[in-house]
């Protein structure tokens, strides 16, 4: 599935002076944005057009357009049209109009004041949340980084089986039924609520999984502070994977996250990961005790980063 038509009534989003009703004023933002769906072949369906206020009327317009719901996003600043989205499973953006009054879009599964920073990848983004498509998050030369699927287990504990992998972390659950568990409800809490996470790792000219790296938030003298974390699979390793993927993730970290610093929480008898963040730049800080283990903290400032590519 992919994002194809975008739904709206354009007189919900008018903007213009109260006093002036025949005038209609949108924000630059939305017109910039819906000038520049059709390089992406999203069709923008008016429902002012068609006056297609209802879901039958609305399934036979995107009949019309032969597309299908499932294929759609749907804007709306009133509850009656954000009703439509809900009706016909559509996903959906609210839109706060101060000249709608009354209106709680509470069905929507964003809300947005504005649309300076929406655009094509953010729609993509909100549609693919919707059903449950896994984002592409990171892009670096050889591998891109992308949300963890219930599909991708087989391929982890094939991964974990290697003998070195949880030598300094937690390997998975033996019951396969405990991990599928575990990762639908990683996949909820986490992707879902902050946008990041441990993500898994594919080689892109073989489309293989090679491993998981990302972020995590961990908690650690009274705050919340922000954690990076790798694993390569054995036949990958001693070839650069590891290196390639912390910068990629540092890279986001700095773009994407609001913290400042990031942290690596490394075991003392690590050489390799202590030697990798000492190359990337993370400075010793002190060793601490974290769930019964000590632990040495690496942190590194995310006021600046490399430039790769990020999708």
């Amino acid at each position: 599935m992919q994002l194809r038509g975008l739904i709206l009534s354009l007189q919900e989003f008018n903007i213009a002076n109260e006093k002036d009703p025949e005038r209609f004023v949108m924000e630059d933002g939305l017109t910039e944005l819906l000038d520049g769906l059709y390089r992406y072949q999203v069709q923008i369906i008016n429902l002012d057009l068609f006056h297609a206020y209802s879901v039958e009327k609305l399934q036979m317009i995107l009949q019309l357009y032969q597309i299908e719901p499932k294929e759609c996003l749907l804007f709306a600043a009133s509850d009656q049209i954000l009703a439509l989205a809900e009706k016909m499973d559509i996903a959906s953006l609210g839109y706060l109009n101060a000249k709608i009054s009354g209106q709680k879009l509470r069905q929507a599964q964003m809300l947005l004041e504005g649309f300076d920073e929406v655009d094509f990848h953010f729609l993509e983004r909100m549609y693919q949340r919707k059903h449950g498509i896994p984002w592409q998050v990171i892009e670096t030369e050889r591998c891109y980084l992308r949300e963890i699927t219930i599909d991708d287990l087989d391929d982890l504990y094939e991964l974990y089986q290697g003998k070195t992998i949880t030598q300094y972390m937690e390997g998975l659950y033996e019951e396969r039924k405990k991990e599928e568990e575990y990762t639908r409800a990683y996949i909820k809490n986490m992707y879902q609520f902050y946008g990041y996470g441990m993500w898994v790792a594919i080689q892109k000219s073989t489309g293989k999984l090679i491993g998981r790296a990302g972020l995590d938030n961990s908690q650690l003298h009274g705050k919340i502070i922000l954690q990076m974390g790798y694993v390569v699979g054995e036949a990958f390793q001693n070839q650069g994977y590891a290196t390639e993927l912390c910068q990629g993730i540092l890279q986001y970290a700095t773009e994407a996250t609001e913290f400042e610093e990031i942290h690596c929480l490394i075991h003392k008898e690590n050489k390799i990961s202590i030697h990798l963040a000492q190359k990337l730049g993370f400075l010793w800080q002190e060793e601490v005790k974290i769930h019964g283990k000590y632990l040495q903290r690496y942190t590194k400032s995310l006021q600046f980063g490399e430039k790769l590519s990020i999708m």
